[in-house]
Formats: C-alpha cells, sequence, structure tokens
C-alpha cells in the first residue's frame, strides 16, 4: 500500500495553521510525499500561498486577495503564522526533495508559476493543478513536460458540471491531464475511480481525514489521499514510499 501518495492539504492543516510553512514542514515530519498548496497573485505581482478569495476569515474588513500587495498580506495573523510565498515554498521542496502539488487558484497565473518553478528547478517534482480548464489548457501549450490534475468538486448544480464530475474522461482528455482530482463525496466514485484508473490516469482523491475511507479508497485503486492528517494515513498505508508522481 506504501506506493500510494500520501498529500497533505494545505500542509498538515488539522494540527498547524493552513497553507504556512509551519503546516508544510509538519507535513514533511509526518511522512508526506507531497505538499497541496493553492496560489493566488498579489496586486503587485508576488504568487502567495493562500486558499480564500479573501482576508475575510483574519481580517476585518475583508478585502480581495488580488487587490492587495504582498506587504498587505505578510500583516495578516495566520493563526501566529504569516502568508507564505511561492517562491519559499518551492525553496523547501527543493531542499526537502518533497513533491508538490500546486492548485492554481486564478486562471491566469500558470506562465508565472512554471517561471518560478523552474527557477528552483523543481519542474519535473510538480503536478499543477485547477477547476480551471483554461489554466490547464495553457500549461499544456507552455509547459508539457509538468503533469496537470483535473479537480473536480460537488458544488455546483449545473448540468454540464455536474455530468463532467461523474463522468469525467472527456474533460481529462481534452487538458491532457495526467490525473484527475475527485471530491470524496462525488456520487458513483466507487464505480467510477477504477475506469480512470484503467484508462491511464492517476487519481489522486480530496480531502480524505477518515481512516475508514482511506482504506476504501486503497482498495478502489486510488493512487493518493489529499488530506489535512498525513500522519493518520502515514500510520494505515505503512512506510513512506519514494514518491513518484
Amino acid at each position: 500500500m506504501n506506493d500510494m501518495l500520501i498529500i497533505a492539504h494545505r500542509g498538515a492543516s488539522a494540527y498547524a495553521p493552513e497553507n504556512t510553512l509551519a503546516a508544510f514542514e509538519l507535513a514533511y515530519r509526518q511522512g508526506a510525499d507531497m505538499l497541496e498548496l493553492d496560489v493566488q497573485r498579489t496586486s503587485d505581482g508576488h504568487l502567495v500561498v493562500f486558499h480564500d478569495p479573501t482576508t475575510a476569515r483574519w481580517d476585518t474588513p475583508s478585502r480581495s486577495v488580488s487587490s492587495c500587495t504582498l506587504a498587505d498580506l505578510r500583516t495578516l495573523d495566520i493563526d501566529g503564522e504569516r502568508v507564505a510565498t511561492l517562491a519559499e515554498v518551492c525553496a523547501f521542496a527543493r531542499d526537502t526533495g518533497v513533491l508538490l502539488n500546486v492548485e492554481l487558484k486564478q486562471a491566469d497565473i500558470s506562465a508565472q508559476t512554471v517561471m518560478l518553478l523552474r527557477n528552483h528547478a523543481i519542474a519535473e517534482r510538480v503536478l499543477i493543478s485547477s477547476f480551471y480548464a483554461t489554466a490547464l489548457k495553457e500549461l499544456q501549450q507552455i509547459a508539457p513536460d509538468i503533469r496537470r490534475a483535473y479537480l473536480m468538486g460537488t458544488q455546483t448544480y449545473r448540468l454540464d458540471v455536474r455530468t463532467r464530475e461523474l463522468w469525467p474522461f472527456l474533460a481529462l482528455q481534452q487538458v491532457r491531464a495526467a490525473a484527475w482530482h475527485p471530491a470524496y463525496q462525488l456520487p458513483a466514485l466507487r464505480q467510477v475511480l477504477p475506469l480512470v484508473r484503467r484508462s491511464g490516469y492517476a487519481v489522486n482523491v480530496w480531502t480524505v481525514d477518515d481512516p475508514q475511507l482511506m482504506h476504501q479508497l486503497v482498495t478502489w485503486g486510488a493512487t493518493g489521499i489529499i488530506t489535512n492528517r498525513p500522519d493518520v494515513a502515514r500510520r494505515i498505508l505503512g512506510p513512506v514510499s519514494k514518491g513518484t508522481i
């Protein structure tokens, strides 16, 4: 079972402030193979590791992340930690050898993200994911060597989106994805997951903290578990693997 990737969702975010260096460092110590992180661009052009579209959870009055400078975001108190830049996380990945799953939260930051990954010489150890097909298609054009993952969730009632989530094959083909990242709540995941695997795609399921579900995903053929609790996943999956994307 230790060939399955343990992917730390925003780091070890069950125990440390999400998307911070503290969370990533803890996840690495807990045996995560890969760190999942969210990337956005500030108003002054910096790529930062931040999930929400606004600062509402940590700041009053709330501001959109895209309207903030890096200095603005550095003033936020993220439960005792500060906002990290993508460059800082890249340096950590380079120094430790841990893999990265970089989620693009904006559709127009693909090129800048790729440049930063290449500058830190870690592009071959990175999986870039997004809900935005446009971002994944751009990546296909500008960086075909970097593996791409199509994220799919459950927060919509649009028929076209629900159809794509239930039968993702065309969408995966259109962006030349290497992996499918479905939410564990997707209907019929148990039936569809093995079919996606047999079609040659990796399947990394999010966000899974329940030990029983982790065991089930192993039997269904998932290649990775995206979790807030990498220590729990490591106890279930066994010794650390070499961790390949």
